[in-house]
């Protein structure tokens, strides 16, 4: 695979380069990868490394990839390839067990709503508590651990939210029984 070249795309035109992982969150759905001879950070979306099968990278990592310009600087547009640092296979669930905050699952609040809007292309959404209270944030981890791809809008749900310094967050999802919903 030829790197460090200019890749012309629907008229866009990018740069094909290997990076290094810098940091990568996929409880936040993104991170930062960087060159070995430049400082520059580039972004990094979880929807570009779901769309190769990839759960999540780690520090340590290299990525093949292509970039381009985005709002706020570089971004990833495509994964070529990933070459972990560890052979040993990865899961979400892996990542959510050693990383996240430890909690019980009993001790979450269960709510019922419906679900505002849900964008798995930027993966995230929000659910209307049935109770009136504020809308509580939905990641695409959530929503993949349920078994799902995406939720459209006026689906029901059961949640379990967890109170955080940025209101409610939902960290775990059943979806109840909904028509609409079957089809994803």
């Amino acid at each position: 695979m030829i790197l460090n070249k200019t890749v012309k795309t629907n008229n866009k035109i990018l740069e094909r380069i290997e990076t290094s992982v810098k940091w990568y969150n996929p409880a936040k759905g993104y991170g930062f990868l960087i060159r070995d001879t430049d400082p520059t950070d580039i972004m990094i979306h979880f929807s570009v490394l779901d769309a190769v099968g990839c759960p999540y990278i780690t520090e340590g990592d290299r990525v093949i990839c292509d970039i381009g310009p985005g709002k706020h600087g570089l971004q990833v547009v495509r994964v070529r390839e990933v070459r972990f640092c560890s052979p040993e296979p990865r899961s979400l669930a892996d990542f959510f067990d050693s990383k996240a905050t430890s909690f019980d699952p009993a001790s979450l609040e269960e709510l019922e709503g419906t679900v505002k809007w849900y964008n798995s292309k930027k993966g995230y959404g929000f659910i209307y508590p049935d109770d009136g209270r504020a809308e509580v944030f939905l990641h695409a981890s959530v929503v993949h651990a349920a078994g799902c791809k995406s939720l459209m809008p006026g689906v029901r749900v059961l949640i379990k939210v967890f109170s955080s310094e940025r209101g409610q967050e939902a960290r775990m999802l059943t979806v109840l029984c909904d028509e609409r919903q079957e089809a994803i």
